[in-house]
């Protein structure tokens, strides 16, 4: 504290000035009387001593309840009172007897009492009522499963649970050991239950089916069968039981209810919950649960009814006032304790002004506690406190109306009951004064008094004040010793305004110490009225020139901060963003608070900057917005290729070969474009696989096009080639004259035509040689002459479509194609790696356009083997 140092200086002369007073209070001679001491034990410390400081000190160190109760009932510091009461906690009798003696002096002690009985009393009846709860929930449980009413009674037991874990820890160890049993108990017969009705349906099935005319069918006349409406884990169990695709036949045997019927009881509930929810009083959790459930059902059983869709905004509106019902009832819940004891204060100081409205509100509150279902336990126990107080309210309803003449009677009564009453003098001195006053408000009302009741309790109150003059004079003690703490406080606040620095000040400082200044000068008890008047001003006129000095420091920093505005406004439209940014944050850095002004002005002046200041960062927001947009372009650029890439690959065998590389390849070049530029950094490792699978997909599509492209040539050229061996086969090993060859003309002519010109060349070439052999006796010896000369070209293309097929050769041929490999092997290093495939079906094309051959069987099953390997069918997969 800021004046700690003066405080200490000034101990020794504040201690003589309080010996001088009490040596000079005494009534035997100052020379023969003792010097008077400072309280040295903790019970004086904590009553007597006159530094509000050092009696809270010896409180915090007290633990003798007797000395805490004297402490809160007439310690002179509020929060020493307040402090005293709190170091009680569980001493029933202790707090009695505050909440008894403390009366108006301290309505804030007298709560905090009220409430730690309430608490220790509610502690007390606390085993009992678990008791009475785990027995109560008990029996319910062995009742389950008795009426055979299973998917209720384990919806209930749900709900049992919830209660049970509310207070198991609680509760005796045979209450839970005699809950979980029938809790097991049942949950067995349930599930025999389930496994019964499981193998009942399962037998009934095969019957049913076999029949099904036989099953019930409903009629209009017939009535709508209510049935259970199961609710929690046992409704979902069943229900999982019964296949969606099983038959009417297989359902329980009950008939199934008239569509009709169900869309009036649909209509019947629709007009239900419109009356609920134009009531407006609180909903009744229960009936709008069951509504709820009613409408769910029948909604489920007809989803496409016109009625169902007129009810769901109902049942959305009923759900969101049972949510917000539930949530004030929450609300009020928790409010309850506070305000009942509240209400109990209220009744017990006799303010029925206000316990009256209260009560009201309390009463509105309870309701609708139990008309939501909100913790029912404690609902009815504040329920309990709530009734008892009402003979209370209704008794300070009559006092009311009591007359003035009854009232003073009844003072007169109360004041002769003090003379010989067996209580406290400090009590006893307040209730005098408290009569007194209630005498003089009653004199202030216009109703004056007879002169017989005045001298009755005139004489009575002077009797009164007989007994308590010894505490009289012990508070005019007390009241010298707080005069003596106020000449300390004025004097430790003119030697701080006199040495102060005004220049290096620590201002928050001297702002907290002034506040403690003043907090310590009102904790201090009341002094005489002579010198009340002198000290206050003495005081307050030392205060006025630290204030003088505060508020100018306050004007000071008021000034700062309009400068820090103006400053800030003025880069608004700065330029350079960056540098305007740095500025800013540096000029945040400077605002500070020396001495606050008023709460308002801070608060706009703060306003006003922060706003200047959110302008400047929402540019740079605005700009980040920007390149978010980009940012967001651009990723939505590289979407849209991948969009166009998988429509192309969806599309694939709508396109040739060549056109399905050009557009791969115009998507390529346009993905690099885009690729160039920057997207989100979370999305480009998505977008940059989506980009690659569809690439990877167009390639495998492009190659796949490629290859039956190849396969119908190579089909088309072996559909030629064939006709080209069977007419050179007859003019080799048969008579020219019988061929006619007007028909091998008309039969070539049929035939589809290889796209390949070269391909297309190559064979009609070998046609039109053996057309001139069936017609040139000098062809037909020439193409003898290839017949015999070609079956060694033969068996090496078959050799080397072996080895490109990748398949198998007869182990007699094993060493010339190992030959033939070292060969290859030398074309392709010299040559590069080329692709087996295009090699393999190039051989076929130059097997079928060699020329005819003589007929090897085995040789032509190796060929029909590699070609089968080289060329399967694209589609197959």
């Amino acid at each position: 504290m800021l004046f700690q140092r003066w405080l200490k200086r000034r101990t020794a002369r504040a201690d003589e000035t309080r010996d001088t007073s009490k040596a000079k209070a005494q009534i035997a001679p100052a020379a023969t009387a003792p010097p008077i001491r400072l309280p040295e034990t903790l019970p004086e410390k904590a009553r007597l001593h006159p530094d509000p400081a050092q009696r809270l000190a010896a409180i915090e160190q007290l633990d003798d309840p007797s000395v805490l109760v004297e402490c809160a009932i007439h310690d002179a510091l509020a929060a020493n009172r307040a402090r005293a009461l709190e170091r009680l906690d569980d001493d029933k009798a202790a707090l009695e007897e505050i909440a008894r003696r403390i009366g108006k002096k301290d309505k804030r002690v007298y709560r905090l009492a009220r409430e730690k009985l309430r608490l220790i009393a509610e502690r007390e009846e606390r085993p009992r009522i678990v008791r009475e709860r785990s027995e109560e929930l008990c029996a319910q449980v062995e009742r389950l499963g008795r009426l055979a009413n299973w998917h209720q009674d384990r919806a209930l037991l749900d709900h049992l649970e919830r209660q049970w874990s509310e207070i198991q820890d609680e509760a005796e160890p045979e209450w839970q050991t005699r809950f979980e049993c029938e809790r097991t108990r049942f949950l067995d017969a349930y599930a025999a239950h389930l496994d019964a009705q499981s193998k009942a349906r399962a037998e009934a099935a095969p019957q049913t089916i076999e029949s099904p005319s036989s099953a019930p069918q409903p009629t209009e006349s017939a009535p709508l069968q209510s049935e259970p409406e199961p609710e929690g884990p046992a409704h979902e169990t069943s229900a999982s039981q019964l296949s969606p695709e099983e038959p009417a036949a297989v359902a329980p045997p009950a008939p199934q209810p008239d569509p009709q019927v169900l869309l009036e009881r649909l209509e019947k509930t629709s007009a239900q919950i419109t009356q609920l929810l134009s009531a407006s009083k609180p909903l009744d959790h229960k009936q709008a649960r069951r509504l709820l459930d009613q409408s769910r059902d029948l909604a489920a059983r007809h989803p496409d009814a016109e009625q169902v869709h007129a009810i769901q905004p109902l049942v959305e509106r009923l759900e969101s006032r049972l949510r917000t019902q539930r949530k004030h009832a929450e609300q009020r819940l928790q409010q309850l304790p506070e305000r009942l004891a509240e209400l109990e204060a209220h009744l017990a100081e006799g303010e029925l002004k206000q316990a009256d409205p209260l009560h009201q509100s309390l009463s509105s509150a309870l309701e609708l506690i139990r008309a939501s279902g909100v913790g029912a336990s404690q609902e009815s126990e504040f329920r309990r406190r709530f009734r008892a107080l009402e003979p209370r309210l209704r008794e300070l309803q009559h006092w009311r109306r009591w007359g003035a003449d009854q009232h003073r009677e009844l003072l007169c009564t109360e004041m002769e009951s003090l003379i010989e009453a067996d209580m406290p003098l400090a009590a006893l001195a307040e209730r005098l004064h408290t009569l007194q006053i209630d005498w003089k408000g009653l004199d202030k009302t216009g109703s004056p008094s007879n002169q017989a009741l005045w001298d009755r309790f005139h004489a009575t109150s002077e009797r009164v004040y007989a007994r308590c003059r010894p505490f009289m004079e012990a508070q005019a003690t007390e009241r010298e010793s707080n005069r003596l703490a106020r000449e300390r406080l004025c004097e430790q606040l003119e030697t701080f305004v006199s040495q102060v620095d005004w220049e290096r000040v620590d201002w928050k400082k001297t702002l907290h110490a002034e506040r403690e200044m003043r907090q310590a000068w009102t904790a201090i008890g009341p002094t005489e009225g002579r010198v009340r008047k002198a000290l206050e001003r003495r005081f307050h006129q030392s205060l006025r020139i630290l204030d003088r000095q505060l508020d100018t420091e306050r004007q000071h920093n008021q000034a700062l901060k309009r400068d820090l505005i103006a400053r800030v406004q003025a880069l608004v439209e700065y330029p350079d963003l960056e540098s305007a940014i740095e500025q800013t944050k540096a000029l945040q850095r400077e605002w500070h608070t020396t001495v606050p002004a008023r709460q308002k002005d801070e608060n706009r002046l703060w306003r006003e900057f922060r706003a200047a200041c959110d302008v400047i960062f929402e540019r740079r927001a605005a700009r980040q917005q920007v390149h978010a947009q980009e940012l967001a372009e651009h990723l939505a650029a590289r979407e849209a290729l991948c969009e166009e890439a998988e429509r192309l690959i969806a599309a694939g065998a709508e396109h040739d070969p060549k056109s399905l590389a050009k557009m791969q390849r115009e998507l390529i070049a346009r993905w690099r474009e885009v690729d160039a530029r920057p997207v989100p950094r979370q999305a480009t490792a998505q977008i940059t696989r989506r980009w690659q699978t569809c690439r990877e997909a167009l390639e495998r599509q492009r190659q796949a096009a490629e290859q039956r492209q190849r396969l119908a040539v190579l089909e088309r050229l072996e559909r030629q080639a064939a006709l080209c061996e069977r007419l050179e086969l007859a003019l080799i090993e048969g008579p020219r004259d019988g061929l006619d060859l007007e028909a091998v003309r008309r039969e070539w002519a049929d035939l589809p035509a290889p796209e390949d010109q070269h391909l297309q060349r190559a064979i009609t070439a070998r046609f039109e040689r053996a057309l001139r052999a069936a017609e040139d006796g000098g062809e037909l010896d020439a193409l003898r002459q290839s017949f015999a000369a070609n079956g060694e070209p033969r068996a090496e293309l078959c050799l080397r479509l072996e080895i490109a097929a990748g398949v198998e050769t007869p182990a007699k041929f094993a060493q010339q194609r190992l030959e033939l490999q070292v060969a290859r092997l030398a074309e392709r290093l010299a040559e590069g790696e080329e692709d087996s495939l295009q090699s393999g079906l190039q051989l076929l094309m130059d097997w079928f356009l060699l020329g005819p051959a003589p007929r090897d069987t085995a040789l032509e099953q190796r060929v029909e083997q590699a070609r089968a390997a080289l060329a399967p069918d694209p589609d197959a997969a």
